[in-house]
């Protein structure tokens, strides 16, 4: 594995550290805040522009209690000042008196500024059946 891809799996590592810690402070740190960056949450519209995704992490950490997630990764790849991480994602949450386990797909685009990697795309879909992967790890 290259330095960079290495670099690219900490900022991704991070990015699982905010969800799982619900921590805006620390999701806010891994995103490049731009009108052009995009998210899809499984289930969501798209949303478009920093202040959009931003809005959409501060609700899903009110509304939720507890968040776990085993994440397989599949693929890392930099290509000059991109990146992108393939990996399959088992989360279990508690929001609003219910829990609930998903798997997902998902992919997450970063863009070299300044030497240093900023998530710009987040986009994860539900998988249509569940995920049997007993080498996963859970992020901590």
């Amino acid at each position: 594995m290259s330095p960079e891809e290495e670099k690219v799996l900490d900022v991704n590592k991070n990015f699982y550290h905010a969800l799982q810690t619900l921590n805006l402070e620390e999701m806010e740190a891994v995103w490049l805040q731009e009108e052009w960056v995009r998210c899809l949450h499984p289930g969501w519209d798209i949303l478009e522009g920093w202040e959009a995704v931003r809005e959409s992490w501060q609700q899903i950490f009110e509304t939720t209690k507890f968040l776990r997630v085993s994440l397989g990764v599949q693929s890392v790849r930099v290509e000059k000042a991109m990146a992108w991480v393939c990996c399959t994602e088992k989360i279990s949450s508690a929001a609003e008196g219910r829990f609930e386990t998903t798997y997902v797909q998902t992919t997450n685009i970063f863009k070299l500024l300044n030497g240093d990697w900023y998530m710009v795309h987040h986009h994860s879909s539900h998988l249509p059946t569940p995920w049997n992967n007993p080498a996963a790890e859970v992020v901590q």
